[in-house]
């Protein structure tokens, strides 16, 4: 397993899941976008993917608007048990 960060180009509804399990990496959770995956499947509560942020232009005057957000309680289990020991 891998802990990624990425960054959109486009909004595409999606993009990130679809990407990544098309090249061989489905997503903790995956349960949708796993056609030809034959690898071991990571169990998790849910789709384990996390906005951490989250930024665009306010649509009334052009704002930039920001928002940061820890990952939830439940991402960090699945986090924990996934980290080898050092």
């Amino acid at each position: 397993a891998t802990l990624i960060g990425c960054k959109l180009e486009t909004g595409r509804t999606h993009q990130i899941r679809i990407h990544l399990a098309e090249s061989g990496h489905p997503l903790a959770g995956e349960n949708v976008y796993i056609r030809d995956y034959r690898g071991p499947l990571l169990a998790a509560p849910r789709l384990m993917l996390h906005a951490a942020e989250l930024g665009f232009l306010h649509p009334s005057d052009d704002r930039p608007m920001r928002f940061d957000e820890p990952p939830p309680e439940d991402f960090e289990r699945v986090l924990a048990r996934l980290r080898l020991p050092t």
